[in-house]
């Protein structure tokens, strides 16, 4: 079985460059900026032909690298509020791999900042894009925000990097045996705003002797401390204190409920804390219990995610601003004109849908899928309701009976 594990990295400084700059679009109230930090005829200026998959576009691989990632950042970037532009530096090059195992990407804020103006908590690091933000300007415009990595190597067809395995550098999450970028590129994208731990998991030291705000919000469930309360002695246990480990912040707790596994009954939230420690992977992603699977688990999920989740509510915890100009799809919870959003179907069921069991699923568009019920009527409903493009489709996709326009929904 392959082992896809994803892996934060520590604060970074990396260099100013002259770079082409991509801004990933302003379909929120902030904007996302990806920078190509690959040279020519690399990465993101890869040439090698490539044809269309998924919803991407691009005609070479170089291309399609870049076209997902820009739909990876867009999700972010609706979700996030901020006057503050956020710039990624981003990259591909080889990362550790063996035939079964690797690391596929990695991703850290490039630099850390404390008690600058507005800061919400004293003497307490912030990753860089966070600081902007509550800051209200650039505090290192020299650097950007965030730094991220992507293994090169496994569109190389390396037969010593998860052999048989490549990049799907589609849009719609259907990739098959392959690893989905959009996924893993939301995933580092996440580390590298704010759900990180700067505390050396390994000894328990804070980094530069000051907690930072992520860590804040950690508490060993055994001793009733959070990791602000240890020495460094007690954090380097907490760490490796397995189901104990615990993200406390009000925001996640309250948006818990949905969660059928990794949970107290208080809404305390598991984080991931294997014994032995797992640096990298240790303390800075939710625990592999929780259910339904989360994007910000350590390891790859099947199918991807493709959904921020329950990210959003600790991106709020440790201080962002989020909501954007309206319903995000993709972040968990349907609202506007979404018929689902992850596992958010309201009261809809499969049998609200003509069918006596199985379960909805909820496409990347946050429409609903019957599918996967069972024991459908003759007329299996694809949708909820007639809307948009499917009310001049000919079709009865709700099975009420009534065709596009003559359907009150249209």
């Amino acid at each position: 079985m392959n082992s896809l594990r994803r892996s934060p990295i520590r604060p970074l400084a990396v260099a100013a460059l002259a770079l082409l700059a991509l801004a990933a679009g302003a379909h929120g109230a902030s904007t996302v900026t990806v920078v190509n930090q690959d040279g020519p005829g690399e990465g993101f200026n890869d040439p090698t032909p490539a044809s269309p998959v998924g919803g991407n576009t691009g005609t070479t691989l170089g291309a399609q690298r870049l076209i997902a990632f820009e739909f990876a950042a867009q999700a972010w970037e609706d979700f996030l509020d901020s006057s503050v532009e956020i710039f990624i530096g981003a990259n591909f090059d080889p990362l550790s791999c063996g035939p079964t195992s690797g690391v596929v990407g990695a991703a850290g804020t490039t630099t850390v900042h404390r008690d600058f103006a507005n800061a919400p908590v004293g003497n307490t690091w912030y990753p860089q894009a966070l600081a902007n933000s509550l800051a209200g300007g650039d505090l290192d415009p020299s650097n950007p925000d965030v730094g991220a990595t992507f293994n090169s190597d496994i569109d190389d067809d390396d037969p010593n990097c998860l052999t048989g395995i490549t990049w799907y550098l589609g849009l719609d999450g259907n990739n098959g045996n392959d690893i989905d970028l959009v996924d893993v590129v939301m995933h580092e994208i996440g580390h590298g705003i704010g759900f990180a731990s700067y505390v050396d998991e390994t000894n328990g030291q804070r980094f530069l002797n000051r907690m930072d705000i992520f860590s804040t919000f950690l508490e060993d469930h055994s001793s009733g401390k959070t990791w602000g309360q240890m020495n460094n002695q007690q954090r380097k246990n907490s760490a490796k204190d397995t189901g104990d480990l615990h993200w406390v912040g009000a925001e996640v707790v309250n948006a818990s409920g949905g969660l059928t596994a990794g949970v107290h009954p208080s809404g305390h939230v598991q984080m991931y804390a294997p014994n032995p420690v797992e640096p990298g992977s240790s303390v800075s992603h939710w625990d592999t219990a929780v259910a339904p699977d989360e994007l910000m688990e350590p390891f790859i999920t099947d199918p991807p995610i493709q959904m921020i989740g329950l990210a959003a509510e600790a991106m709020l915890d440790v201080g962002w601003n989020g909501g954007g100009t309206g319903p995000v799809c993709g972040d968990g919870t349907r609202e506007g004109g979404e018929e689902c959003d992850g596992f958010d179907f309201g009261t809809e069921t499969c049998g609200s849908n003509g069918c006596t069991g199985g379960s909805l699923t909820c496409t990347s568009s946050c429409t609903i899928d019957t599918s996967t019920c069972t024991g459908c009527t003759t007329c299996v409903p694809t949708h909820s309701k007639e809307k948009g493009p499917r009310c001049s489709d000919g079709l009865d996709n709700d099975c009420d009976g009534l065709i596009d326009g003559a359907d009150p929904d249209c």
